[in-house]
């Protein structure tokens, strides 16, 4: 699974809420740092956090029918061996 943009910023969303309720200095600063470290996460990727594209359906390969009976020739090559010359 991909991680997209909005995915990021709904954490982020949710890591500042929880930064506003925080009564220790020590929970406040571990929310903005993760808001933080998200952010860089963000910066860093670039295009690589973008929605997914969904894939092209691939094209149906028409399935081939192999002759259960081997070529026969006048000389008699073709046997049933791959060594018959």
């Amino acid at each position: 699974m991909a991680i997209t943009t909005e995915m990021l910023l709904e954490k982020m969303e949710q890591e500042l809420a929880k930064a506003k309720q925080a009564m220790p200095a020590e929970q406040l600063r571990e929310h903005i740092y993760a808001v933080k470290a998200l952010c860089e996460v963000l910066l860093e990727s670039g295009k690589a956090v973008q929605p997914e594209e969904p894939l092209p359906a691939s094209p149906s390969v028409p399935k081939t029918v192999l002759n259960p009976e081997p070529l026969k020739t006048e000389d008699g090559a073709n046997g049933d061996s791959i060594f018959d010359f």
